[in-house]
Formats: structure tokens, C-alpha cells, sequence
């Protein structure tokens, strides 16, 4: 599997500020920060990000660092489960997850977008919990239904293909 970045979309799930909050610290800044790198090659490749919220009047808005834009808003676990989620969507492209909580609303949008045909990759160290196995069971729960699970890097070095220029310089420096 080539990872063209025609071929994807990348999409955050409630990476939100009061949900952050609950999440171990050190674990929640290497997520926002793997985040932060994928949201941020996304943009410079022309690669569509959609942010979710879950209900943000309690967990508040996408954490500052993400710059999120136009997020759409939801109360269903699934984001595949709220009425206009899939206008936001791209159909043939594969889905790139990352968010919290990985066992909650990202493992049950990836399974809603499997049943629905979206190639999914999981960026495993973009994805949280407030509890390791927790994340674990959600990977799991993930790979059952044919998802895939990638470190970000993975992904990041497979958008760009190939060693050199400007974007593979910035990007090095982001991941150190």
C-alpha cells in the first residue's frame, strides 16, 4: 500500500481541552504533539482535515496547538453516527484517525467507517486514553474490523515518499 497523499484524509477526533485534561500528562503531550506533526503535514500537502468535537460545551474546544478549523460538532460516540459527517468525508480516500479517547469515539468511528467501505489507518501514537489498556482494547477492537494501526511517523514519511526538500526538513525537525 502506497501512501500517496492524493489518497487520504486525515481526521481528529476530540482532541479537546477538558478531555486533555483527564488524560495522563505526559501521554496527552506526545499525542497533541504526534497530532500536531500530522495535522501539520496534512495542511502543507493538501491532505483534508476534519476536526471532531464532542459535545464542546463539557469538554470544551479542540486543544489551541491543533489550530483546528470549523470542527465539526457531535454527541454521537461515532462521528459516522451524527447527521453530516459524511458530507465532510471524501469517498475512495483512505482514513487517517488520531484522538482521544482511542477505545471510545475513535475506535467506533473507525468501525462505522470500515462498515462503510474507508480503508481505515489508526496513527497509534495520536491516539489516547486515560488508561493504556484501554487504548490497547481500542487498537484491538480496531484491527477486528480490518483497521490498521501505524506509528505517525509512518505516515508522515510515507506522505512525503522520499528523503530531501523543504517539507522532509521541516518535518525532521518537528519530530525531534
Amino acid at each position: 500500500m502506497a501512501l500517496d497523499p492524493a489518497q487520504y484524509q486525515l481526521v481528529v477526533i476530540d482532541i479537546q481541552e477538558r478531555l486533555a485534561g483527564a488524560m495522563p500528562e505526559a501521554a496527552c503531550a506526545a499525542t497533541v504533539r504526534a497530532a500536531g506533526n500530522l495535522v501539520f503535514a496534512a495542511r502543507e500537502l493538501g491532505i483534508s482535515v476534519t476536526f471532531t468535537e464532542q459535545y464542546p460545551q463539557g469538554l470544551g474546544p479542540t486543544v489551541a496547538a491543533l489550530g483546528a478549523e470549523a470542527p465539526f460538532v457531535k454527541t454521537a460516540f461515532a462521528a459516522t453516527d451524527e447527521p453530516g459527517f459524511d458530507a465532510r468525508l471524501h469517498p475512495g480516500r483512505a482514513v487517517v484517525l488520531c484522538g482521544m479517547e482511542t477505545h471510545i469515539c475513535v475506535a467506533h468511528t473507525a468501525v462505522g467507517l470500515r462498515a462503510q467501505g474507508y480503508e481505515v489507518i489508526a496513527a497509534g501514537d495520536a491516539c489516547l486514553s486515560r488508561r493504556e489498556d484501554d487504548r490497547q482494547a481500542g487498537f484491538t477492537w480496531m484491527r477486528s474490523v480490518g483497521a490498521t494501526v501505524l506509528p505517525s511517523e509512518t505516515l508522515l514519511f510515507g506522505w512525503l515518499g522520499r528523503a530531501g526538500g523543504p517539507l522532509f526538513k521541516a518535518i525532521s525537525r518537528r519530530i525531534r
